[in-house]
């Protein structure tokens, strides 16, 4: 990059700084002149402000979160004088930087720090399978992990997050899957655990589990072909449910009944790059009812689209926010 590139680069960020705090109408006018005044000032200005809305603007959470550094940052770029522009330019860089950092790892991974420490991990798009120390069989979801600890005393399974089915292999050895709402305990079994916010959600296809949650002692038995929901709470009572398509995500394919649009979402997104947000709780809440592939996420978000009628807005290909 030349020299002038890098003048015209720090020109574009200052005023995109200025035009950001309650500018004057004078002001206004000559950031717009100045971008006018040569195509490559416009260019660096619409790079300057894209770099913004892929990642500062679009998270709400995370703009939140870098406020009160930001406004710091913009307080401190407005008392620099002129002779030290050495100096603002490697602030200005690094608050760039921190921000654009910040940004992929919420669009693309927002739980790196979880899957460092995790024993196994399945990616987005990537259903795996997994055989534990004890021969026992586990089909993670699409962006799930758990963390596992296999010992002549006792099998424990730690769901970090997502789902998982498991086929776990007969023993006297307890073997136990926990998660953030309650602890599901078994001997020899076929049953899938998927997590949804604060709660869990448990459905046995063959055998017997017995499930814990809320600080009870006294644990909810189910039968094959029977599901649970439990959270910190406490535990609802066991409904029967169609097996096959509650394990349906196992052939590729999610199935739904009046299931809230939020976690159906949810789903969608294991299989997609980025995020997808919805603001409002209204239509976060809303049910639905339907099926879909799960390696085509686009045809699954149309067919949602046409189905609810919410608006749907790709703020960058990593970025969909669905409003009503």
């Amino acid at each position: 990059m030349t020299p002038t590139e890098i003048q015209i680069r720090e020109q574009a960020r200052d005023w995109f700084i200025t035009l950001r705090d309650n500018p004057s109408r004078a002001q206004r006018a000559a950031c717009d002149q100045w971008r006018q005044s040569n195509p490559v000032h416009d260019e660096a200005y619409r790079a300057v402000e894209a770099v913004w809305q892929a990642t500062a603007a679009p998270g709400k959470r995370l703009a939140e979160k870098e406020s009160d550094a930001l406004a710091v940052y913009l307080t401190a770029i407005k008392q620099e004088k002129r002779h030290q522009r050495a100096r603002r330019w490697l602030v200005s860089a690094c608050a760039c930087c921190a921000l654009v950092l910040a940004g992929v790892l919420w669009l693309e991974n927002p739980y790196w720090m979880q899957d460092v420490t995790a024993s196994y991990v399945a990616s987005k798009g990537e259903r795996r399978d997994i055989t534990l120390a004890d021969g026992s069989r586990v089909l993670l979801d699409a962006d799930s992990a758990f963390d596992v600890d296999v010992t002549p005393q006792g099998r424990r399974v730690h769901l970090l997050r997502g789902a998982a089915f498991f086929d776990v292999t007969p023993s006297q050895t307890p073997f136990v899957v926990a998660t953030a709402a309650g602890d599901v305990r078994v001997l020899g079994t076929q049953f899938d655990v998927r997590m949804m916010d604060n709660a869990a959600l448990v459905t046995l296809a063959k055998g017997s589990v017995a499930v814990t949650a809320g600080g009870s002692v006294t644990p909810i038995l189910l039968k094959p072909g029977q599901q649970v929901w439990f959270s910190a709470s406490g535990t609802h009572a066991p409904v029967s449910v169609n097996v096959a398509d509650e394990m349906a995500w196992r052939e590729g394919r999610y199935v739904f009944y009046r299931a809230r649009l939020a976690d159906v979402v949810r789903e969608v997104e294991r299989y997609r790059p980025g995020r997808i947000l919805i603001p409002s709780s209204a239509l976060a809440n809303q049910t639905v009812t339907g099926s879909f592939l799960l390696v085509d996420s686009e045809a699954a978000l149309a067919s949602l689209q046409a189905s609810v009628g919410f608006q749907m807005r790709k703020v960058t290909e990593r970025l969909v926010i669905l409003s009503p």
